[in-house]
């Protein structure tokens, strides 16, 4: 995989989950995974799968899009699990782990407002992923001759 092409993954996805960029330290390792595991490389890929990995890297609207998206319709994506790889790697370095360990304030009232906005933008953020990424699901099981099967994983 291209080098260039890692480094624009792990720091969108990065700028996405914590809203920072990343350190050196987890810019190494999410390369060092990509180098030396063959996790990523031993599910071969389809193109809506390739699709969404590159759109998801050009900036953190399009990381949310694609992991919303795939959070429902494509649950063992690629995308997903580079995410994952991203939040765990974060959770494990200074400074970012304090970022992710940090006990907002308000109590339990401020609670349930953050967990009613969060839900608000993920039902929105899905409909808007739904709308763009299943047209293109389904132009790309059209032009492979394949037929269209159900998206929904479980």
């Amino acid at each position: 995989m291209n080098t260039a092409q890692l480094e624009r993954e792990c720091r969108t996805y990065t700028r996405f989950l914590i809203g920072q960029a990343p350190t050196p330290y987890v810019l190494q390792h999410y390369l060092d995974f990509h180098q030396k595991s063959d996790v990523m490389e031993a599910v071969k890929l389809d193109r809506f799968d390739q699709f969404l990995v590159g759109v998801s890297a050009r900036g953190p609207f399009w990381a949310r899009l694609a992991d919303s998206y795939a959070s429902v319709f494509r649950k063992n994506s690629t995308v997903r699990k580079k995410l994952v790889l991203t939040l765990a790697l974060l959770e494990c370095a200074p400074p970012s782990f304090e970022t992710l360990d940090r006990v907002d304030g308000g109590g339990p009232l401020g609670a349930v407002i953050r967990l009613g906005w969060g839900a608000a933008q993920y039902a929105l953020t899905l409909i808007v992923s739904f709308v763009i990424f299943t047209p293109v699901c389904l132009g790309i099981l059209l032009s492979s001759g394949r037929r269209p099967v159900a998206t929904v994983e479980r």
